[in-house]
């Protein structure tokens, strides 16, 4: 399966904005993708750019080709952005700890049983 990371058009009609997608080359440009990396909305001024550059570079990895818009896009977004782009990065922020399992409370009846006394 070959992989491209091209720019999939929405919007409405004479507003579009892009999200940069993963998808197999064989599928229409509408149809259905892999993965979303990030949004282009090129209709501002200056145009904005959202994209998650070290999931990109995972797909690159794996031997995903980008389009020359895509490439050039992302040209850009390492500089930190230019006059006519504007980047900004849309990496996940890490998740929040998880309690150990010490500090849970047992869920269900188990803790109510023992807290009420049996008649």
């Amino acid at each position: 399966m070959s992989v491209t990371i091209r720019l999939r058009r929405v919007g409405r009609k004479k507003q579009p904005y892009y999200r940069v997608v993963v998808a197999d080359s064989r599928i229409a440009a509408d149809g259905a993708y892999l993965e979303m990396l990030g949004h282009y909305t090129s209709t501002t001024k200056p145009a904005l750019l959202r994209l998650d550059l070290p999931r990109l570079d995972d797909w690159v990895a794996r031997g995903a080709t980008m389009s020359e818009t895509v490439k050039s896009l992302v040209r850009k977004a390492r500089q930190g952005g230019d006059a006519s782009v504007s980047f900004q990065s849309t990496v996940a922020e890490p998740a929040a700890p998880v309690p150990a399992a010490a500090e849970v409370p047992p869920a269900g009846g188990a803790a109510e049983a023992e807290a009420q006394p049996a008649d």
